[in-house]
């Protein structure tokens, strides 16, 4: 259950990052979809912490830079996905795909790093989306991860919603499909979260806890050379694990 407060404040520094310009009062609220009266509260608890200042009257708020400070702090303290980023920029460049880490959070897999490729139509994932572990790559690799009874259990709980035509929704044919992915050791999807996108996945142990990295594109130019990304993928994989442990 979000925390209404939160929520809306996350959505304003959401909605600077979209809009990218100073925004008035009546204008935060209407693409907030709150009344004035909420809106000013929020904007006046953040001035008062300093991360909004009024441009003008005419142009509205904007943010100042300490949101970026704060945001530069914690990320300097997190130093695995600084040791982790090289492999993906690495793994990035040998198959001019995007590549991301993942991390499985209740029935959802979190991204936590994405290293979007150079090509102009490509797979565009954002840090901290949330998917759904049925029908996502990465989600079908922690799956994977899970012994036999858990993974009975797991899908059984699931909610297997339909967001494309190909996706799987039936818990027999699901769970039997990632049975026979584990001897290869990567997952797949293809066209069963975004139409014309596939990606593939695998895990690695870091320090005890298991997460996922994925490469993804569309399915056009990704197919043709799935083999020898899913070849590059496992090698990343052990480089990461060999390197970290």
């Amino acid at each position: 259950m979000a925390i209404k407060t939160a929520d809306r404040t996350l959505a304003l520094f959401e909605m600077f990052a979209i809009e990218q310009r100073p925004m008035t009062l009546s204008v935060l609220a209407e693409k907030m979809g709150i009344p004035t009266s909420s809106a000013h509260g929020l904007i006046k608890t953040l001035q008062e912490r300093g991360y909004l200042y009024e441009v003008s009257r005419s142009y509205g708020y904007y943010l100042t830079k300490k949101l970026q400070q704060q945001v530069d702090a914690i990320s300097a303290g997190s130093p695995l996905l600084a040791q982790i980023r090289p492999y993906l920029q690495q793994l990035s460049d040998e198959t001019f795909e995007t590549v991301l880490l993942g991390k499985r959070q209740g029935d959802f897999v979190i991204y936590l790093e994405v290293i979007e490729c150079r090509q102009s139509i490509r797979f565009t994932p954002e840090v901290g989306e949330v998917k759904s572990l049925h029908c996502s790559a990465t989600g079908k690799a922690l799956l994977g991860s899970l012994k036999h009874p858990e993974l009975r259990t797991t899908l059984t709980r699931l909610t297997l919603d339909k967001r494309t035509d190909q996706t799987i929704t039936s818990v027999k044919k699901l769970e039997a499909e990632i049975n026979s992915h584990r001897p290869r050791g990567w997952y797949q999807v293809v066209g069963e979260n975004i139409v014309d996108v596939m990606s593939i996945a695998a895990t690695i142990n870091v320090a005890g806890e298991t997460y996922t990295l994925a490469a993804g594109g569309p399915i056009q130019r990704f197919k043709p050379l799935i083999t020898k990304h899913a070849k590059k993928l496992l090698n990343t994989c052990r480089q990461i694990e060999h390197s970290l442990n």
